[in-house]
């Protein structure tokens, strides 16, 4: 727990972020807001105790907690509702005035339906009542790990979403790079601003060499210099254009030692692909080997290929300061940036060998429409290659101008008007859609001019970047399916949701999901498509042993294979000739697969690790509801056994009793011995004894259920009625205002005075024996936020907290839960019980929080 500043001690100040440390590092804060200082120390000091990774902040006034959320970073506020300056939907309102999205847990002893309609209204996130006893604190640590991890989910969904549309936006921004230097210069500057690298090195292939292009502000000249394709990471990254991620680059290979993590002597540092989750001893220091010598300050680094023109290249002094997540988005960045250089490298061929472009015209692969406008008449179209007339489907010399345009323009879309490129003289780009003889696809349409002598040729080149905008909307449909899934009851439910996705969303129809049973060690098919089982027939349980699918599982690693027919498998795969297993996690697999071979390309790999990614956060969530779920479903379960308990109590031991009873009566007619009748009657006093327990065992039961529907109740009046049930002997009752009033269950406020007065009579008639003074005086009055029941007697012999536990009493002929009865009703109210023993007995209820 923080300490309240007022103590004059230091606040820990907030965890800096930290690159090795995507989320930010550190415990996730909750501020608890009591004016009770030990009330919000004792909640403090549970919900440290009960969820993993908190720390707590405690303040006593609104002010002081709203300062807190304004200046400090917070995860979540639990509030007292009745405080002096101000109540908790108060500070509420000025909470989610500085954070909107802030948890806000409403823990109060004052409860009521009208607080907690008002509550609900006010969009609290949870309300709580507290009470007495460990499971109050329990359901509050429930509240609470519940906010925090719909917090994180949200956060880390928002995260991915931001990061997703950011990187959407690149695309488009970095499709309109001028050159080669611009797209790595924006490639580095993307990286910078979406993915919060701060050291960036972008270097484009000249040949064998590999020549720096654009670098972040933090990497000095001296840092980067040219390395032949093949040399170091980043020429290995090149040379087989794969993504290499090395955890502890500043070492020496060949001492064993320096390749550990020094925060964690038992991992050793690898140098990672994408391809494989661990690999040999030899194969982990490779990467570090292929390092060039760097600065003392180097210890990670990302390298990822551009496509086969050069690579992109991110340091950090972190160990391991890069994630999959950060691999996964560095990787559409680039190839984001490898198409952009595709473009532009086409581009560039086309304006350097526009004299060669007439003999090249019908060879080219892309579609072009070639028009030609002499000065001041309007453009003609003059022919169309054959990629044209196989995607538009349109050719011919009798085909004008008009007619293509009507053709391939769909109605409400753009049309590039030629006589304004012909005015400038200067290329045009633009993103435009076009009917094809597959429907409507996107394209960039690039009109370039070609001056002549006596005309100008003006050519239309189209490029399709359908698969890339249907990219864009698969990412988008996948997040929104997350939220389907995060709301998904079961896993069960998740794994449906998940293999309908890949049909509808990826258009993998032979799809699927094997969930992990612990029980057996096996994957079970918990979802899998029709198309599947047609391709595959009814499928068994999967445990160790079933080749790629449990290494899928077991590695953590993405499994592709491209042509099942030329591998040797450990299990059939029926009619199936590709397959792509994607982990999730602890979880399970995701099994793709298709009757042909070769389906699964980089797109289609990418586009699954991201689906396999929201199912494992969908499942995580599932699995941690159900515990939870789980855990309440016990607390209901001994709630239960305890009414069984009672009811076996009430019958199975009366009915003996009443026989035992019955018997000693006939016994006591027929003994005339007065011994023996002595021996009888302390038998029958033994049996009203034990009636006595049954009688406080039930009323336990019975008094401990929750009191759901309260209602005013006069103090005084239960209390009068409740002193005429017991034997007061010379004791004296002094009853509070009659206008005090209580919202309770009357029958069981009665009781709990009941109990506490025959406590009070009979310890003070124990002090009477004893030569204290004659009577006994018990008062019943008001506090501020309850009321109180004291009287002048001896006090208790043991600690007061002790006295209210169950079948303790100084009294030898009490049971000993008589108190525990009162303890149990107040509990049922939601009241807070204090007991002090300073000069008599004195028992405090804080009915109002």
């Amino acid at each position: 727990m923080e300490p309240d500043p007022a103590d004059g001690r230091d606040v820990p100040a907030l965890d800096a972020f930290r690159r090795s440390e995507p989320a930010g590092g550190g415990p996730r804060r909750v501020l608890l807001v009591d004016d009770e200082p030990g009330a919000a120390d004792l909640a403090a000091t549970h919900v440290e105790r009960l969820v993993d990774g908190v720390e707590t902040v405690t303040r006593t006034s609104p002010a002081d907690a709203l300062a807190v959320v304004r200046e400090q970073r917070v995860d979540c506020v639990v509030s007292d509702y009745n405080m002096p300056e101000s109540d908790g939907l108060e500070l509420l309102e000025d909470v989610r005035a500085v954070d909107p999205g802030l948890p806000f847990v409403l823990f109060t002893g004052r409860g009521s339906e009208e607080i907690a309609s008002e509550a609900i209204s006010a969009g609290v996130t949870d309300y709580l009542q507290k009470g007495v006893g460990r499971d109050r604190f329990e359901m509050l640590a429930n509240s609470v790990e519940n906010a925090l991890d719909r917090r994180r989910v949200e956060r880390d969904l928002r995260g991915v979403n931001a990061k997703v549309t950011a990187i959407h936006e690149f695309a488009s921004d970095v499709a309109a790079a001028e050159d080669a230097a611009d797209v790595l210069t924006r490639l580095v500057s993307a990286a910078e601003r979406i993915l919060s690298f701060d050291r960036c090195v972008s270097v484009r292939r000249h040949g064998d060499q590999l020549i720096p292009a654009a670098r972040s502000e933090n990497v000095s000249e001296d840092e980067v210099r040219t390395f032949d394709v093949g040399e170091g990471v980043v020429g290995a990254t090149v040379a087989e254009e794969r993504t290499i991620v090395v955890d502890n680059l500043s070492v020496d290979p060949s001492d064993p030692e320096e390749l550990e993590d020094p925060n964690d002597p038992g991992r050793e540092t690898a140098g990672r692909d994408t391809e494989a989750a661990s690999a040999p001893a030899d194969d982990q220091r490779r990467a570090e080997e292929l390092a060039d010598p760097v600065g003392d300050d180097i210890r990670s680094a990302i390298s990822v290929p551009i496509g086969s023109y050069g690579a992109f290249q991110a340091v950090s002094d972190g160990y391991a300061a890069f994630d999959r997540s950060d691999v996964e988005f560095a990787e559409l960045l680039a190839a984001h940036a490898a198409d952009a250089l595709e473009q532009i490298e086409t581009e560039n061929t086309l304006r350097s060998e526009r004299d060669r472009v007439e003999a090249l015209f019908d060879d080219l692969p892309l579609p072009v429409a070639r028009a030609v406008a002499s000065p001041g008449d309007t453009p003609k179209l003059d022919a169309v290659n054959d990629a044209f007339e196989a995607v538009f489907g349109l050719a011919g010399p009798e085909l004008d101008y008009e007619a293509i345009r009507e053709g391939i323009v769909p109605e409400g879309s753009e049309d590039v008007d030629p006589v304004p490129v012909i005015d400038a003289a200067e290329p045009l780009q633009r993103e435009v859609e076009r009917e094809t003889t597959d429907g409507r696809r996107n394209f960039i349409l690039n009109v370039l001019p070609v001056e002549q002598p006596n005309e100008t040729i003006v050519y239309a080149l189209y490029a399709d970047i359908d698969e890339q905008k249907r990219v864009a909307r698969t990412l988008r449909r996948l997040h929104e399916t997350t939220r389907e899934m995060l709301r998904g009851e079961d896993r069960e439910e998740i794994a449906s949701i998940a293999t309908r996705a890949a049909i509808d969303i990826l258009e993998f129809p032979s799809s699927g999901v094997r969930l992990y049973d612990p029980d057996t060690n096996t994957l079970l098919p918990t979802a899998i498509s029709r198309e599947a089982t047609d391709a595959l027939g009814e499928r068994p349980a999967y445990g160790p042993g079933s080749g790629r699918l449990w290494e899928a599982f077991e590695t953590g690693e993405l499994v592709v294979v491209d042509d099942l027919d030329e591998v040797e498998t450990a299990i059939g795969y029926g009619e199936h000739r590709s397959l792509l297993i994607v982990p999730l996690g602890d979880h399970g697999i995701m099994p793709l697969g298709s009757r042909e071979p070769g389906v699964f390309d980089d797109t289609a790999v990418q586009l699954a690790r991201v689906l396999g990614a929201n199912v494992t956060v969908a499942l995580d969530h599932a699995q941690r509801t159900a515990q939870l779920r789980e855990r309440d479903a016990e607390l209901q379960r001994e709630i239960d056994r305890l009414e069984k308990f009672a009811g076996l109590v009430s019958h199975d031991l009366r009915n003996p009793l009443n026989v035992a009873a019955g018997r000693l009566a006939l016994a006591q007619g027929k003994v005339d011995d007065e011994g023996a009748r002595e021996e009888l009657e302390a038998v029958a006093a033994a049996h009203d004894r034990m009636e006595e327990l049954i009688e406080d065992l039930l009323a336990l039961a019975r008094h401990g259920q929750t009191v759901d529907e309260p209602e005013p109740v006069s103090l005084a009046e239960t209390a009068a009625r409740a002193w005429q049930t017991v034997d007061t002997g010379d004791a004296v009752l002094r009853r509070p205002d009659d206008s005090l009033a209580v919202e309770a269950d009357p029958e069981r406020l009665r009781t709990l005075l009941e109990n506490l007065f025959t406590n009070s009579v009979e310890h003070g008639a124990t002090a009477a024996d004893a030569g204290a003074a004659d009577h006994t005086t018990v008062t019943v009055g008001p506090l501020s936020d309850g009321f109180y029941v004291a009287d002048d007697g001896p006090g208790f012999e043991m600690d007061p907290e002790e006295a209210v536990e169950y079948g303790i009493s100084s009294d030898p002929s009490g049971t000993g839960f008589g108190l525990a009865i009162v303890r149990e009703i107040a509990a049922a109210h939601g009241w807070t019980l204090t007991v002090t023993d300073d000069d008599g007995v004195r028992f405090a209820f804080r009915t109002d929080g």
